[in-house]
């Protein structure tokens, strides 16, 4: 969504998946390379600050903390270097500023605001009263507390939970308790459909940036809790307009003026 958000505010953009292999002829073409994730996009920053391209690096929560606890010193190196290589840095929130520490400014990743509050403008009525977000696999159970939430509805039987993951991790718990329902994934697309649903959006975790998810279902009129507190403001960044005015204005202070993004 970052290429787009840029590009409708009129900056050239142009976007790539392919990060293995970084590709000499496209950034030779361009004047500011965009990483988004850390591990993904070292190899671009790294040779695009070689080839004196300007260089952006964004972090989200899971990359700050990798970084954080990462123990060999050869990965420390590298990713040292990595940042070394950056000319600007985006943190999703403070406190992953406060991990890294490494100077840099705060952004979190614009969201599709319209679609979400025109979701809440349908009048649905839920039926089911809980969203909690658990993807896949024994590292996310761990990482998403699924022991807290299946404790929860233990303890809350009358209350009907939906637990939801993402398509690189689908969820694949076995809904052992007759109130609670497993959902793999659901296309963003269809994300606002699915927060209607519920009355609250519940996030557990342990490590996190911040998520998306929250400020969508507030979007969409859900009560929010996460981490055991209850969220009730959008960050301004989070409309698509914001993001891309901060986005220009730290590329503003660095030495080049115009500039094509490379996400």
């Amino acid at each position: 969504m970052v290429a787009e958000v840029l590009r409708s505010a009129s900056v050239e953009t142009e976007w790539t998946a392919k990060v293995k292999y970084p590709s000499l002829r496209r950034i030779i073409q361009v004047d500011v390379v965009y990483g988004i994730y850390l591990q993904t996009c070292s190899r671009y920053i790294l040779l695009a600050k070689l080839l004196g391209r300007k260089t952006i690096l964004h972090f989200v929560g899971s990359d700050a903390y990798r970084f954080a606890r990462e123990k060999g010193w050869h990965k420390q190196i590298y990713w040292r270097t990595v940042l070394w290589a950056s000319d600007l840095i985006f943190y999703v929130s403070p406190h992953l500023r406060e991990l890294v520490r490494r100077p840099g400014i705060v952004l979190p990743f614009p969201i599709a605001m319209e679609s979400f509050k025109a979701a809440a403008l349908r009048g649905v009525t839920p039926d089911r009263d809980i969203l909690y977000f658990c993807p896949g696999g024994e590292k996310n159970e761990r990482l998403y507390r699924l022991d807290w939430i299946l404790e929860y509805a233990r303890a809350h039987p009358d209350e009907k939970i939906t637990i939801i993951g993402n398509q690189t991790y689908p969820a694949n718990y076995p809904p052992n308790l007759p109130n609670v329902s497993v959902i793999p994934y659901v296309p963003q697309s269809e994300m606002p459909d699915l927060y209607v649903r519920h009355k609250k959006l519940v996030r557990m975790t342990t490590e996190d940036g911040l998520p998306r998810m929250m400020h969508e279902a507030l979007l969409c009129g859900l009560k929010v809790i996460y981490n055991g507190e209850e969220i009730t403001q959008i960050p301004p960044e989070r409309d698509p307009s914001k993001f891309a005015e901060k986005v220009i204005e730290g590329i503003q202070t660095l030495d080049g003026q115009g500039f094509r993004d490379f996400s």
